[in-house]
């Protein structure tokens, strides 16, 4: 019968939710005098000398000088006995199991149909650096926040890292081959860029820079949309609909040449989104550069 965890509540040592983590589960095995979670193979406790069986006859001889070479060569040539190393801190424990996934990740993107070349490019290229910044959202990094789902975080954190690098704002055939909606893996990219960036961090102005690239607009329209953007009284709405809305509305308001289809496949947003609050915006940049 298993016994209570050895864990506290949300201190899963790979970061895994409660429900999926096999030590509040009883998925735990007891081979003295370790006790290791089945799921992942992170050794949860290891039993004192009082705890473990004491009535071995064995006591170690004296050394031969041979220091043990020869002896038991496969189980000390530095392979790994588990997926995960028995030194593991917790946090270590938790990188290996992100690396794990997120190589996972990787193969099921290369196995979906399609040209997924620039995401796992990028991925591979990037691999630790998507994994460093994935830890600074765990219980060991500053900013800790939960998802039901641990490769989903990956997924997503991997996505925010890829928008604030390369600037790419577009996620449609990843959410395909992985299996999550685009809006979902935006929404939660920007959250996390929101929360990496700071008190300081000022969202509209950050996706002008992020969505330029994508809409071909000129480096010295940037700035100033940017300066804009922070001098006028925006309308509701939804961060990434107002922002696309603004862009096209500015660069209208400059006599620049921009369709709503244009918006719609450099943003995602749809084009029955964007119209009503171009109008908007328009209207508002006029008052705004004629007072």
């Amino acid at each position: 019968m298993p016994g209570p965890p050895f864990l506290e509540p949300d201190g899963c040592a790979v970061d895994w939710p409660d429900s999926q983590c096999g030590d509040k589960n009883g998925r735990v095995i007891e081979t003295p005098p370790n006790w290791t979670c089945i799921d992942c193979g992170y050794i949860l406790h290891t039993g004192t000398d009082i705890e473990a069986d004491t009535d071995s006859d064995f006591q170690p001889g004296e050394k031969d000088g041979t220091d043990g070479e020869g002896e038991d060569d496969e189980a000390t040539d530095g392979s790994p006995i588990t997926a995960l190393d028995i030194d593991d801190t917790p946090e270590e424990a938790m990188v290996r199991d992100t690396q794990k996934q997120l190589r996972e990740l990787i193969e099921q993107i290369e196995e979906g149909s399609g040209d997924t070349d620039v995401y796992t490019s990028f991925f591979i290229n990037h691999f630790d650096n998507i994994i460093s910044f994935y830890m600074l959202f765990t219980k060991y990094g500053p900013y800790p926040t939960t998802v039901s789902v641990k490769k989903e975080k990956i997924l997503k954190t991997a996505c925010a890292y890829m928008m604030m690098e390369i600037k790419l704002v577009r996620f449609n055939l990843l959410g395909i081959v992985t299996g999550y909606k685009e809006t979902s893996l935006i929404s939660a990219a920007l959250r996390f860029i929101r929360t990496y960036k700071g008190d300081d961090y000022q969202q509209g102005a950050y996706l002008i820079e992020v969505y330029a690239p994508s809409l071909n607009i000129q480096e010295n329209f940037i700035k100033p949309m940017q300066e804009t953007w922070l001098d006028i009284i925006h309308p509701r709405g939804e961060i990434r609909a107002r922002v696309t809305a603004f862009i096209g509305a500015f660069l209208r308001v400059s006599e620049v040449k921009i369709t709503q289809l244009a918006l719609e496949q450099a943003t995602g947003v749809a084009r029955s989104t964007i119209s009503p609050k171009l109008k908007q915006y328009e209207n508002i940049l006029r008052k705004h550069f004629n007072r």
